[in-house]
């Protein structure tokens, strides 16, 4: 009667691992599956994201795209051009108010940002142009807000920046070298050193204000920025300055995309910055002349 007992016991014992066995291998299964699924709806989340950004790109005014073949769709956001003119058509902005900031992805060593001054969408073929009355053509304020830096890290930037304007003959160019007041180069670099604790605009470590000469600012053309000593990518903004409408502000330039891609339960998001005829960067470095070069 014992043995029995006990061969009742071993087969119980047997029985408990083997099911432990078979527990653990359909979990291991179910997890692969989960895994595999969640992969697999991650990937066709991803590519509608895209797909949505390619085809807004297409055809402007596409919020949503559904992509049966695949079981995934998109939604869109697009801001249209930014900045917007405060009191203009679409613009959230009320008279009276100063435009909001150009906030450009984060730049990292070297990258430039392009800021147009004069609205690249002028025809009339005037220096500076001049679209008339109630259509933004050219910025006409005589100072200029930047920011640069990320307040968050000890990552301190120095910004390089050349002006182009029409001085009513020719092109011309100005620079301004701008570096960090705490940054202690081991190496004098001659920049203008600017306090950097923090500014008007969230997140950012350092703020200049540009003053234009009468001269430049009857001929503004276009900004670029670089980023110098930076270790990270870092934020950079420009704000105009003021607060009367189409005579403060910047001609609108840039696009906001965001399409989220949606697969089952998962959501993948992509984002584009898109500028408009923007002069590539090797411009900072080729040789510029408004007329022949003569050897």
């Amino acid at each position: 009667m014992n043995k029995k007992g006990q061969i009742i016991l071993v087969l119980i014992l047997v029985m408990t691992i083997a099911l432990a066995i078979g527990l653990s291998v359909i979990q291991k299964s179910l997890v692969d599956v989960s895994t595999s699924t969640k992969v697999e709806q991650s990937s066709r989340a991803f590519s509608a994201a895209e797909a949505g950004i390619e085809r807004v790109l297409q055809q402007a005014g596409i919020t949503d795209i559904a992509f049966p073949e695949n079981d995934s769709a998109a939604q869109i956001a697009d801001t249209g051009l930014i900045p917007c003119i405060p009191g203009s058509i679409g613009c959230a902005q009320g008279v009276g108010t100063q435009q909001a900031v150009l906030e450009y992805p984060p730049l990292s060593k070297e990258e430039i940002a392009h800021i147009w001054l004069a609205d690249y969408r002028s025809t009339t073929g005037s220096l500076p142009p001049n679209c008339g009355p109630n259509i933004k053509c050219h910025y006409i304020q005589n100072s200029l807000d930047v920011f640069w830096g990320n307040n968050s890290t000890d990552d301190k930037a120095a910004l390089e920046l050349t002006l182009v304007y029409f001085d009513g003959s020719k092109y011309t160019s100005k620079k301004w070298y701008l570096d960090h007041q705490s940054a202690n180069r081991n190496v004098p670099n001659n920049f203008e050193t600017v306090p950097c604790n923090g500014t008007t605009l969230a997140g950012y470590q350092c703020t200049k204000r540009l003053n234009f000469s009468a001269q430049e600012a009857n001929g503004l053309i276009l900004l670029r920025a670089r980023l110098l000593y930076n270790s990270f990518s870092q934020p950079f903004a420009v704000q105009a300055i003021g607060t009367c409408g189409v005579d403060c502000s910047l001609p609108p330039q840039a696009r906001v995309l965001e399409s989220v891609g949606t697969s089952g339960e998962t959501q993948r998001k992509v984002r584009v910055f898109q500028l408009y005829k923007v002069v590539p960067h090797w411009f900072d470095y080729a040789i510029f002349s408004a007329g022949d070069i003569s050897k």
